[in-house]
């Protein structure tokens, strides 16, 4: 039986994941959804800063009679897979150092009698710096 790399990273995950949810059962998928967005997102946003980068260099080619198209073409798809490559590296240690840390609601908001505003771990929600307060 022949097993994919895609196949394999996606039980990796799966098998990961599965380890935090015996102490949230809705904590799991939530959690892979963030971690996988997450990772995405910075890489999305370097790679087609990178395909701006390969589109002005690709235009110098065309002067050496290398067809432009097909450089951008080539740069591109070699770029996306490096891109992929690290988003599955990143949502796989990402998910490994995940330690779900389970809150209890009563330490987590609590009413400050004297002021009447909501605390949320020692910090007031009305405070627009967060740095400054600490």
């Amino acid at each position: 039986m022949k097993i994919c790399r895609s196949t394999f990273v996606f039980v990796v995950v799966k098998h990961i994941c599965r380890k935090g949810s015996s102490k949230a059962p809705g904590l799991t998928k939530d959690a892979e959804s963030f971690l996988v967005l997450s990772n995405i997102d910075p890489l999305w946003k370097e790679h087609l800063q990178a395909l701006k980068f390969v589109q002005q260099a690709v235009g110098l080619r065309g002067y050496a009679r290398w067809d432009p198209l097909i450089e951008y073409k080539l740069e591109g798809y070699n770029l996306f897979l490096e891109m992929m490559a690290q988003i599955r590296r990143n949502v796989i240690y990402s998910i490994y150092q995940f330690q779900p840390v389970m809150v209890k609601k009563d330490d987590d908001q609590r009413e400050d009698k004297n002021s009447g505003k909501v605390v949320t771990n020692d910090r007031s929600n009305n405070d627009p710096d967060p740095v400054s307060a600490v």
